[in-house]
């Protein structure tokens, strides 16, 4: 298993709306989510408008992006494009900045 960490930005004052569109996320992009392996997703605000994202990826599982998978992110990212805060507006999607792990426990 793999952990992952990044963070990006939203438009602080759009988060509640942000977070009703992911109370109610597409059944479809969780079961994309899964068949890729990826799990344990946690999504956290800071008032700025930084989000910190966590999730876990299983190893075992060496999914392939499928047309219809790759389709689905493309349609969940532009539902969610008017929340972005980004420098490069050609950017699809949020301007994300992956996390180094230094430190683990279990």
């Amino acid at each position: 298993m793999r952990r992952k960490a990044f963070i990006f930005k939203i438009k602080p004052e759009l988060k509640d709306e942000f977070k009703k569109d992911h109370d109610n996320i597409w059944p479809e992009v969780i079961k994309v989510m899964k068949d890729a392996g990826e799990r344990n997703l946690s999504i956290n605000f800071r008032k700025d408008g930084t989000l910190f994202v966590y999730l876990e990826i299983d190893d075992s599982v060496k999914a392939s992006p499928t047309p219809k998978s790759a389709d689905i992110n493309d349609r969940w990212g532009k539902h969610l494009e008017r929340y972005f805060v980004k420098d490069d507006s050609s950017v699809a999607g949020p301007e994300i900045e992956m996390l180094e792990e230094l430190f683990h426990v279990d």
